[in-house]
């Protein structure tokens, strides 16, 4: 399998080599679309949006969002008729990092398709998958409050019986989305020069991921546990089906054969307290969970968060490299991810070390983006292949992989249909909602805007 997947990349480089060179453009705009997503847009409880779906919509309206921030700046700062000077430079950078800031940190918090709405449709995704209904409660038609509702106590004790690493899968999803999102915004933008990088929201993702390990490892998730039952509803399904989602995700990790039901009873009201608080941990979990914290930190070991977006060599070769630590169904990844561009092509090479509660599995990714096939067809192709732990306790590792290819027709420059065929074996990638095998096909656009 790994040399017919090695063969393909071969083949693929060797179609390209009569294409055009780098693509030297400054972009201020990159949107991508799925129109369409199967089978999740057919096979969920809902129709839309599927995971993917939920992500792209998320990254455009951070992309416009960026966008508007640099033209205000230009509009501010930069003189029509006199000299751009150096101070107003100076001035012009201050005001889009500390807009871009707040944008980031305030904004992501909007009941719209942004940062708190698309972590929790990755909640809703991992459930749907397996047609579990919910609601998200970070939505202007439904209710804001950064919550996933709508789902029982029996369903919940039912998944937890029957699917327990789909359930630590969906606790987890959430905050993947952060993580995601900065893998993706930091790989994109290496390849495609942007007039305006995202340093500020891979800051603030980063910073995201470690304050809600922050929050969860201490007396504060103990505290919110007490404080937050009057504030909700009597009826289970009204309440966020998960409480905190990182405590949540450790103590039912430490305690698989633990009915869910076995939780403390809701105060004045029906069924169990879904809020697990860090001392309902044991101290071995307790350890774990904060274990995890100082892991996260990994994620701010990335250039493009202090400003370094590409790190050149020569005219034909530049790169990047970041670290990425990522919570999981069955413990944890660790990655390290070198995007490069040598001559024409742009190539990913990813290292992933999974580990699990005392064991370890490793992971190999390769990806090849952006291949000019003809003057309107271009390419991309990534390969992942893994060794994971099965589950948290149980050593026995899943062998697979997952292939992924999209074309590009460019009707215009700016202007292009894709469509995207994806699938995988059994076991967990960041971004695929599925730990069964999975067979996805997209159709969707693009748009970019370049300077």
């Amino acid at each position: 399998m790994v040399k017919s997947l090695a063969l393909t990349f071969v083949l693929i480089i060797f179609i390209s080599e009569g294409s055009s060179g780098q693509d030297t453009n400054r972009y201020e705009l990159r949107l991508k679309m799925p129109v369409i997503d199967l089978p999740q847009n057919t096979s969920m409880p809902y129709f839309f949006p599927s995971m993917d779906q939920s992500f792209e919509l998320s990254y455009d309206l951070y992309e416009l969002g960026f966008w508007g921030i640099e033209k205000a700046g230009n509009i501010l700062f930069v003189p029509k008729t006199k000299t751009y000077s150096k101070g107003r430079k100076v001035s012009n950078s201050i005001f889009k990092y500390g807009l871009s800031l707040i944008f980031s940190k305030y904004g992501s918090e909007l009941p719209i398709p942004l940062g708190v709405w698309a972590h929790e449709e990755f909640h809703r995704s991992v459930l749907g998958v397996k047609s579990i209904s919910s609601i998200n409660g970070n939505w202007l038609l439904n209710r804001w409050d950064g919550t996933v509702y709508g789902i029982s106590d029996e369903t919940l004790s039912q998944l937890k019986t029957e699917k327990l690493n789909q359930l630590l899968y969906s606790y987890v999803a959430g905050i993947q989305y952060e993580i995601a999102l900065n893998e993706k915004a930091g790989i994109r933008d290496f390849y495609k020069q942007r007039s305006m990088a995202k340093n500020a929201l891979l800051l603030y993702n980063a910073y995201y991921v470690y304050d809600y390990f922050k929050f969860s490892s201490g007396a504060m998730s103990d505290s919110v546990k007490i404080l937050a039952p009057p504030n909700e509803s009597k009826n289970p399904s009204e309440r966020d089906y998960a409480g905190a989602d990182l405590t949540a995700w450790v103590y039912d990790m430490f305690n698989p054969t633990l009915a869910y039901t076995e939780r403390d009873p809701f105060p004045d009201g029906e069924g169990v307290n879904r809020r697990i608080g860090f001392s309902d941990l044991s101290q071995e979990a307790q350890s774990y969970l904060q274990k995890q914290k100082k892991l996260s930190l990994l994620n701010f070991v990335n250039p493009a968060i202090f400003f370094i977006n590409r790190i050149k060599i020569n005219e034909n070769f530049s790169f990047n490299i970041f670290t990425q630590y990522t919570p999981t169904h069955f413990g944890n990844d660790i990655a390290v991810f070198l995007p490069f561009k040598y001559k024409k092509y742009d190539v990913l090479v990813n290292v992933h070390s999974y580990s699990n509660k005392s064991s370890k599995g490793t992971g190999l990714g390769l990806g090849l983006f952006n291949l000019n096939l003809t003057e309107k067809l271009e390419s991309d192709l990534t390969i992942n292949a893994w060794n994971q732990p099965e589950t948290f306790f149980n050593n026995n590792n899943l062998f697979g992989g997952s292939l992924s290819t999209t074309l590009r027709y460019f009707f215009k420059e700016d202007f292009a249909a894709f469509v995207l065929v994806s699938g995988k074996t059994d076991g967990w990638i960041l971004g695929n909602p599925y730990l069964d095998s999975n067979l996805s096909l997209q159709f969707g656009l693009n748009y970019n805007l370049a300077r």
